[in-house]
């Protein structure tokens, strides 16, 4: 017996990475140089007739352009370059290390390092009477807000209950792109190792010493067995605001009265998605990012968190004491993290489980942070988006003969499809991932990178490490104000 519609497993693809092919699959910034190189020459040998000045005018072009056009691990020549000596140009003026502390540049404090460290914490109350954290971002005057939640995609459900809970994160993800002036949205996924003593503390504050013996026991192998998972999964969605319209004021306070108007709305978006979504609490966002920055904290920062007391913790207080940036991964607190960006996404179709082999808890991996960044476009830039989209996939179809030719009808076959897509009214939403592996430096640090590597492909994911930016990598990866696409410094690839 044939299963019904309903219960059918959907796939889900067609996304592209966009792409502005000049000829010959250059750029056209190469394409233009190339042209222009070639007009210098022709132009100076029939002024000079010199074979030798045309040579050398020739010959510098090749130079030039050679670089713009090999692509070594998804960057050009010339970006590698500029990367590679920004880097060192850093290097050589200390501002990749930070310390902190008592005896630090900023004496008794332990901020943030990096882009981070310019970021402000406040707290407000929502008429309901939960408080909310609002993170500013003061560089990019970014507001953000946090969501706690805790998907529901593993329980034992009908397969068109998860399909309809797929259908309500494009409806939560469309409707941010009508939204008042969101910037994007982060979902992070973090895998910690669980001392048990959260679930320790709730199962005793729930459990009555009047109760039944047999009620007893149960709630007391309940928490055992839940203690004897050694890792868990902790889930959020952040969300960027630019600066609110309605609120004209440039106080931080009219910001956060702006924007918790609109937390019901999303929450209640969010619910169709399955999630079970309460805003974090400034005191919850401060023990997020001192577990990232100081995780040898985790067993304290759990005991405060058991007993309620997360509002002791200061924003000013959560970075390390100190941290240096290296070319391919980041040092803090005698831990050492690497992350890496996503630089293609599953070929072809896949189901709604493609992500679960990079998700999952493991005891080998015990910490891992996977941020998937969306960049929320509004409606009027989803229109010129999903044009040009398809206007730059006809020429390269145009432009390319042979077996490239069918690589670019299929481009231009989902290009089609999201325009018509856009036309009927859905969002169009353009998105990243950063992964980052956490752990002490004597590790065996290659054998888990391979290992992440190993669920990466699992997944059908794409990945290579960042280069040359692993602290904003790493900042940007936390879901803590920093949308790495805003700043004009980060691999664009996250913005696509």
């Amino acid at each position: 017996m044939s299963a019904p519609e309903g219960n059918d497993v959907l796939l889900y693809g067609r996304w592209e990475k966009p792409q502005s092919p000049g000829l010959f699959g250059m750029s056209w910034g190469a394409t233009l140089f190339a042209g222009g190189v070639l007009i210098v020459g022709v132009l100076q040998f029939m002024v000079f007739r010199s074979l030798a000045m045309t040579g050398v005018v020739l010959l510098f072009g090749a130079v030039v352009l050679v670089p713009l056009v090999q692509k070594r691990r998804g960057r050009t020549g010339w970006e590698l370059m500029i990367v590679r000596f920004a880097f060192w140009n850093a290097k050589r003026k200390g501002h990749n290390t930070f310390r902190g502390g008592v005896f630090g540049v900023v004496p008794g404090r332990c901020q943030m390092p990096g882009i981070a460290g310019d970021t402000r914490l406040y707290e407000y109350e929502l008429s309901s009477g939960h408080r909310f954290g609002l993170i500013h971002a003061r560089a990019k005057d970014h507001y953000t807000v946090v969501l706690s939640t805790q998907p529901q995609g593993q329980e034992l459900v009908e397969q068109s209950q998860i399909n309809n809970w797929v259908r309500g994160w494009d409806d939560f993800l469309s409707g941010l792109g009508k939204t008042h002036n969101v910037a994007g949205a982060m979902v992070v996924v973090e895998t910690l190792p669980d001392n048990g003593t959260r679930i320790a503390a709730e199962v005793r504050s729930i459990t009555s010493k009047h109760g039944p013996e047999f009620s007893r026991e149960v709630m007391a192998q309940t928490a055992l067995h839940r203690m004897s998972a050694k890792v868990r999964n902790e889930v959020r969605v952040s969300i960027t605001f630019r600066r609110q319209r309605e609120a004209d004021s440039t106080e931080v306070a009219d910001q956060g009265a702006a924007i918790g108007r609109l937390l019901s709305t999303i929450v209640g978006r969010a619910a169709t998605a399955g999630l079970d979504a309460t805003p974090m609490t400034a005191g919850e966002l401060c023990a997020v990012a001192t577990r990232a920055f100081r995780p040898e904290l985790d067993r304290e920062l759990e005991v405060m968190l058991s007993r309620d007391e997360q509002d002791q913790l200061r924003w000013d207080q959560t970075g390390c004491a100190g941290a240096k940036a290296e070319w391919d991964h980041y040092v803090h607190n005698g831990f050492r993290s690497v992350t890496w960006e996503m630089t293609d996404a599953p070929a072809g179709t896949v189901t709604h489980e493609a992500l679960r082999p990079l998700l999952v808890p493991r005891m080998d991996v015990p910490r891992k942070r996977v941020a998937i960044v969306y960049r929320i476009h509004n409606e009027a830039e989803a229109v010129k988006l999903v044009d040009t989209d398809f206007k730059n996939a006809l020429s390269a179809e145009q432009a390319k003969t042979g077996i490239g030719s069918a690589e670019a009808s299929i481009r231009v076959d989902n290009t089609r499809a999201a325009r018509i897509e856009q036309a009927r009214g859905a969002g169009l939403t353009r998105f990243g991932m950063l992964i980052t592996l956490t752990a002490p430096r004597d590790a065996d640090h290659p054998q888990l990178a391979a290992e992440l590597e190993g669920m990466t492909s699992a997944a059908r994911i794409g990945v290579q490490r960042v280069y040359g930016g692993q602290d904003s990598a790493f900042a940007g990866s936390l879901g803590l104000g920093i949308l790495l696409p805003e700043y004009a410094t980060v691999n664009k690839r996250l913005s696509a």
